[in-house]
Parts: C-alpha cells; sequence; structure tokens
C-alpha cells in the first residue's frame, strides 16, 4: 500500500544538468495534454497526482466518472510519484509551466508556494459555490489549508495518530488490556513492564519507544508558532517537557541497545513487522494499522488507544498534513480546473476514495457516514480527526526546514545526551532568524513582537522574485 502520508518521500535533489532534463519532461508533459481536446471537442484539464498503485487506480476510476459526467471538460491524470515526480512540481511553478490541478503539494509546503505568489487563491470559486471549509473541513485540515486569511488548497483524505497495543502482551505483563494506558505516567509504566531481556541484557522485547517531538510537543501542550506574533515558539516550555520526556528514555533504557535489536525487525508491510510478531508491544501508528493486520497477522489480539497526554497537556491530539490539491496562478483554465476540483473533493468522490484505500475522510460529514462509523478503528480515528487538537503544519514558508531541524534536535537529545533546554534555545534563534530571512526575501512582512530583532538591513540583500521556488 502506497500513501503519500505515510511515506513522504522528499525532494531535495539539485543540479543542473538534471533540471534542464526535467524542466523539458514538464514542457513535454503539457505540450502533449493542455489545451483543447480536438476529437471530443472539450476543454482538456491536466491533472497531475503523487499518488501510484492501488491509489492512483482509484483516483483513475473517479476521473474517468468525472468525465462521463461532464460534457465539456475533459481530465486527463499524469502520475508524478516518486521524487523525480516531485521535483518536477517545483520546476512547474518556477518556470510557469504548471498543470491544471494538482495534488502533488505537500501541505508542509503550501504556505511557501502561496507566498510566492505561484497559486490560485480558491475563496472566489468557494464562495461562488456555497462551499465553506471552516464548516465542511476537520479542524486541523481546516486551519491548514489558509494562508495568510486565504485558502489556496483542498484535501481528499488525512490521517491520525494513535497507539496500537498487543492485548496478549498486556496480559503478560499484569495490565489489564481492557485499560490501556491514558497519561504519560501510566505510558512509561506500561512500556517498562512489557518489556524483556535475554540473560545477557539484550532485548527480547521492549513495550514501547517514543519518537517524534513535533507532535508530541503539541500533546505537552506547547506550539511551534504563534501566528498572532508571527513568531517561532521553538523553545516553548512545553514543548521543552516534551523533549525532556523523550530523552528521558536514554536513561531508562540502552538506546544503543534498543536500536541494534530494532536492526532485527521486519518491515511493518510484511508479516514480520516487530509489533506483528511480538517484537514490541505498542506501536505509534494509524488508521491504516487496521489493514496491515488484517494481511499480516490476522490472528493478532489487538487494540488501540489516543495519545496519552501529561496533566494540563492535550488529550485526543494527532497530526494533519499529507498532500493537498491546488490550481496553479499559472493554470490557463481556472473556471475548468475548479470544476473538477469542486467535484473531485465533494462528498462522493471523498467517501470513494477514502475507503477504498483505507484513509480517514477529512470532510466532516463524510466522517460520520455510516461506512466509517459501523468500523470500530475508523469511528475511533474520525473522532480524533474531528477533534480540537488536531495540529497541520503552521502557515510558515519555512516549516519543511523547521520540522528537519526539529527531528535533528530530538536525535541529538535522545542519542546524543544534548540538553533539551539549551537544544531548543538554539533551535529558536536560528529558525526565528531563518524566517525573518525568508520573509523578507520574499518581500512579505516582518513578524513583529516582543523580543524580536529588527529587520534584515535593506542593503543585506535583494528580495527575490515572489514567483522563485525553493529548490
Amino acid at each position: 500500500m502506497t500513501d503519500r502520508t505515510r511515506s513522504r518521500h522528499r525532494l531535495r535533489a539539485r543540479g543542473t544538468a538534471s533540471i534542464a532534463v526535467l524542466a523539458a519532461l514538464v514542457a513535454l508533459a503539457c505540450l502533449t495534454g493542455c489545451g483543447r481536446d480536438p476529437a471530443a471537442g472539450k476543454t482538456e484539464v491536466i491533472y497531475w497526482t503523487g499518488w501510484s498503485g492501488h491509489e492512483l487506480a482509484v483516483q483513475a476510476k473517479l476521473v474517468d466518472e468525472f468525465n462521463r459526467t461532464h460534457s465539456r471538460i475533459y481530465v486527463r491524470i499524469l502520475s508524478q510519484f516518486g521524487n523525480s515526480g516531485y521535483q518536477k512540481v517545483r520546476i512547474a511553478f518556477a518556470g510557469g509551466a504548471t498543470p491544471d490541478v494538482m495534488s502533488t503539494v505537500w501541505a508542509d509546503e503550501l504556505a511557501g508556494y502561496a507566498m510566492r505568489d505561484v497559486l490560485t487563491p480558491l475563496d472566489p470559486y468557494l464562495q461562488r459555490a456555497g462551499r465553506d471549509i471552516d464548516r465542511e473541513y476537520t479542524p486541523g485540515v481546516g486551519r491548514m489549508l489558509r494562508i495568510g486569511g486565504k485558502c489556496y488548497a483542498m484535501a481528499v483524505t488525512t490521517n491520525t495518530n494513535f497507539i496500537a497495543y498487543n492485548r496478549r502482551i498486556f496480559r503478560e505483563a499484569g495490565l489489564d488490556p481492557e485499560r490501556p494506558p491514558r497519561t504519560i505516567a501510566e505510558l512509561d509504566a506500561a512500556a517498562k513492564a512489557c518489556t524483556k531481556y535475554d540473560a545477557d541484557g539484550n532485548f527480547v522485547r521492549y513495550g514501547f519507544r517514543p519518537g517524534g517531538l513535533m507532535l508530541w510537543a503539541y500533546i505537552f501542550g506547547g506550539q511551534w508558532y504563534d501566528p498572532v506574533i508571527g513568531r517561532v515558539t521553538a523553545n516553548d516550555p512545553h514543548n521543552v517537557a516534551a523533549l525532556k520526556w523523550l530523552a528521558s528514555y536514554n536513561q531508562t533504557y540502552d538506546l544503543r541497545k534498543m536500536q541494534a535489536f530494532q536492526t532485527t525487525f521486519g518491515s511493518d508491510q510484511t508479516a514480520n513487522g516487530p509489533f506483528f510478531v511480538g517484537k514490541v508491544a505498542m506501536w505509534s501508528t494509524g488508521e491504516w494499522a487496521e489493514e496491515y493486520v488484517k494481511r499480516y497477522a490476522p490472528t493478532l489480539d489487538w487494540g488501540w488507544f489516543a495519545l496519552p497526554s501529561p496533566p494540563g497537556g492535550r488529550t485526543g491530539s494527532t497530526s494533519a498534513g499529507g498532500s493537498v490539491f491546488v490550481i496553479p496562478a499559472a493554470c490557463e483554465h481556472k473556471e475548468e480546473a475548479w470544476e473538477f476540483l469542486n467535484w473531485i473533493t465533494s462528498p462522493g468522490p471523498v467517501r470513494t476514495f477514502c475507503r477504498s484505500i483505507g484513509n480517514v475522510p477529512p470532510l466532516v460529514a463524510v466522517g460520520r457516514d455510516p461506512v466509517f462509523q459501523n468500523d470500530p478503528l475508523f469511528r475511533f480515528a474520525v473522532a480524533i480527526a474531528q477533534g480540537q487538537n488536531s495540529f497541520g503544519p503552521p502557515p510558515i514558508p519555512t516549516w519543511p526546514t523547521f520540522t528537519r531541524e526539529i527531528t535533528r534536535v530530538e536525535e541529538k537529545a535522545m542519542l546524543g545526551g544534548g540538553d533539551p533546554q539549551a537544544l531548543l534555545n538554539d533551535l529558536q534563534t536560528r529558525m526565528q532568524r531563518d524566517l525573518e530571512r525568508t520573509l523578507f526575501e520574499l518581500g512579505r512582512p516582518a513578524p513583529r513582537g516582543p523580543g524580536l530583532a529588527p529587520p534584515p538591513a535593506a542593503t543585506a540583500r535583494s528580495p527575490r522574485s515572489a514567483r522563485a521556488v525553493e529548490g
């Protein structure tokens, strides 16, 4: 199963030669697709998608349905899966040679593209169609689609985060499988009870290894950016507390031995996945786990629970993200592109797509459909997704870099023994500076607030074109 929200292929390939080749491919794709279909007399809309395999097949069927039911538009779907495909997206934006509709934009990158003016604001189309993203979408998804008060994207899927647990191991460890952990303290205790060693002190099984500071910071009550004052908040005290908790696992366990044990793990997409064979008792996962368990461990006695929180933290938290649909500013058939986008993001197609590929629907009304509510795990996942503690990327153009740096800080604290407070203080300084520099280059107003540095000197660097796209 392929899902861009699970395996996030980050594209950072560079090189003049490869860019030239890919630019030629982009131009070729448009030359072979844009304009009117002379055979049918329809306006042709080129749609780039990043899905592949089963998901692409389902998308293609939906596109076929649209083409059958719309007399004046023909949508041509082109897969841009993989690193080269996403590199083409950046080149297409930079050169202004884009398709009409894309679902090949990560939510992490939405603010960067929007602030470079390479996307079409959708608000006039939404208003004319009587649509309201704040009412239709789950809170986390609805917030992430707006940049600077304008809607630049639509979504057809979302995901949730929770923990799956092995009920047999819980019983073996003296834990009540009917009452999984609800707090951080209970999670730590359950992890310890489920962990087993051999006579030499090597892991035979471990209970849980937490990871993902970005989300755990929110669970502890923190945030990474304050939109009110436009300031990075990397060293928010709750973020520091979350990192201290993650780092505490290096004091409770020998993480080097744990990593050595992990080298024996099979893929989660095989029958040798560590959760399926009992090498780990608790697994950080999402709604797709149900399909994997059915496929690779159908007799497993398992359950699931929401990510536990500390006192004063946020319950039922999850991240929101993945890929989103956009209409590039360079699109030459905006009305037709909107007609397709409006249809593919409507309840019927969203219901079909999410149910077919095992994703949670981002539309509130679709999540309440019996097809999802009659499934216990999806009913649980939909409730998490529709809660207020769902967090998408903050609306800043530097978020892709920010997330990479958060991961590095987490590794330094957990494996390198770095001080969480010092690491996040340093991250705060670097990311605030990076944000201000990027906004200046984009010609956007710099955020002002208590403790912020003055704007970069006008002579330091010249603002580059708003249409330039970060490579």
